[in-house]
């Protein structure tokens, strides 16, 4: 277990990290950066910034993290929110990669209520250039068309999640933050299609 102690973000850190995710969402496939000084903590995944930025008594927070990292109490302690699984949560950390049937689990929202889908934040190797499974963007927010790669996520997982967006507008927010703290938004709004290296796309 990290035995790591996270502190709760102030008000002015919560705005900076919300802008950053903001940012991301609204241009999708643009990579921004977290302020990952704000951790505190050498051995802190970037990733759970997003959490201690939205996370709070009202959200519910499921954590997919390996066995024995312990970030799940941290979090919880920093900011509050309720524990819950993943197929339930408002919110949901994954600090390993999800399987498949894990991404097709989480709340999507419902016709009446598509604003009750989850929030999804992976956190992956890198992004940018050297990932290895590359994303082709279109939609709103995208000019044109762009391309984002992933590094350290499997293909079947960012395909997972691809799949439960295609029924716009039930689906599920996500962002992809990898472990620099470089960050990228793929609302579910987004069409995509996926690659991995050299392969063939996908159909989105």
């Amino acid at each position: 277990m990290t035995g790591t102690a996270l502190h709760p973000l102030d008000h002015v850190g919560s705005q900076r990290v919300f802008r950053v995710l903001l940012d991301a969402l609204s241009r999708p496939g643009t990579i921004g950066a977290l302020p990952t000084e704000l951790l505190g903590a050498a051995d802190a995944p970037a990733a759970l910034l997003v959490p201690l930025a939205l996370a709070d008594l009202e959200v519910t927070l499921g954590v997919l993290e390996p066995a024995g990292a312990g970030w799940a109490g941290a979090l919880a302690a920093a900011t509050g929110a309720r524990p819950a699984p993943a197929e339930e949560a408002d919110l949901v950390l994954a600090l390993r990669a999800p399987r498949p049937d894990e991404v097709r689990g989480l709340r999507r929202g419902t016709p009446d209520r598509p604003d009750r889908a989850c929030r999804l934040v992976l956190s992956c190797a890198a992004l940018g250039p050297e990932g290895d499974v590359r994303c082709a963007l279109t939609g709103p927010g995208v000019d044109g068309a762009a391309e984002l790669g992933v590094g350290g996520l499997p293909v079947e997982t960012v395909e997972a999640l691809v799949a439960v967006n295609r029924a716009f507008p039930l689906g599920v927010d996500a962002f992809v933050v990898a472990a620099d703290g470089r960050v990228a938004g793929l609302p579910r709004s987004t069409r995509v299609r996926v690659r991995a290296g050299a392969g063939s796309w996908g159909r989105s």
